[in-house]
């Protein structure tokens, strides 16, 4: 199987040698490298967001940009169970642009809220995210969590 030219300058990328096999019907299909650059030239503007999503059908998706580690269970909770544990799901953003649901598949997917714990990549705003303080500054401040709060109250009335 011959990769996408996607494929292929992402394995670049990492340092992965592609090996292809050398006959004249595959040698026919490997773009080259003059096409590769017309494809990986700049589209018309930033690439959009994606978020890797956990399993769950709930209409809340809870996203930060680093890995859960644990370290704020009893907080989460506490805005799930604010939110509701139903309705809600978790996410993470994805780096890459092959990785995870771009953000406008977000309401496709059942996604009508979109907290995000820190910052947004750029390209969110459009989407109706909300931006809450990253969870160590929610952990250690309570001004950041009375904004939280005011900030869940107005969209929870919704």
């Amino acid at each position: 199987m011959i990769p996408s030219v996607a494929s292929r300058q992402r394995l670049e990328a990492l340092g992965i040698d592609v090996w292809v096999r050398r006959d004249r019907r595959a040698a026919a299909s490997i773009p080259t490298q003059a096409e590769q650059v017309d494809d990986a030239s700049p589209r018309s503007g930033p690439a959009m967001p994606r978020v890797r999503m956990a399993s769950g059908d709930g209409d809340w998706l809870l996203v930060q940009d680093a890995p859960w580690d644990g370290r704020h269970e009893t907080l989460l909770g506490d805005i799930q169970a604010a939110i509701g544990s139903a309705r809600c799901r978790f996410g993470q953003w994805a780096h890459s642009d092959s990785a995870g649901v771009s953000v406008t598949e977000l309401d496709s997917r059942g996604i009508r809220h979109v907290l995000v714990f820190g910052q947004a990549p750029e390209g969110t705003g459009e989407v109706g995210v909300v931006l809450a303080p990253d969870l160590p500054q929610l952990a250690t401040s309570a001004d950041a969590r009375r904004r939280l709060w005011c900030v869940l109250v107005a969209e929870l009335d919704d």
